[in-house]
């Protein structure tokens, strides 16, 4: 039983991932971000970002995106959104509700985006 417990927790640390056990994050996370933050993340080890993610970085699954970009980004004409392999993020993820609402998205706590996470803009 130590055994098993020193495994799953050197999973844990290594991939800071879990808040809970049932909470594993998908593969691919995506995140939505403008024109502007990507040309100044270009000669970065890491993602530039917004005012909006000064608390914690927000990030969707594929399935999210459509929502968030009508929700979010429909009267920017132009945004770059980059698919991230969670497994590289910088941080820890959690799933949890924004406040007052009832669908639950993948936030990043004390992270960040290393531009090695990217696996392509979409």
């Amino acid at each position: 039983m130590l055994k098993l417990f020193l495994i799953l927790s050197t999973v844990m640390v290594a991939s800071c991932h879990l808040l809970h056990a049932g909470d594993t994050p998908p593969h691919y996370l995506y995140k939505v971000l403008s024109v502007e933050d990507w040309k100044a993340s270009q000669g970065s080890k890491q993602v530039k970002l917004s005012a909006d993610d000064s608390a914690f970085i927000h990030l969707s699954t594929e399935e999210q995106l459509p929502l968030i970009l009508e929700k979010y980004w429909v009267d920017v004409p132009h945004y770059v959104i980059l698919k991230l392999d969670s497994s590289r993020l910088k941080g820890k993820l959690v799933l949890e509700a924004n406040p007052g609402g009832s669908n639950r998205y993948w936030h990043l706590y004390d992270g960040s985006i290393p531009i090695d996470a990217i696996v392509l803009p979409r």
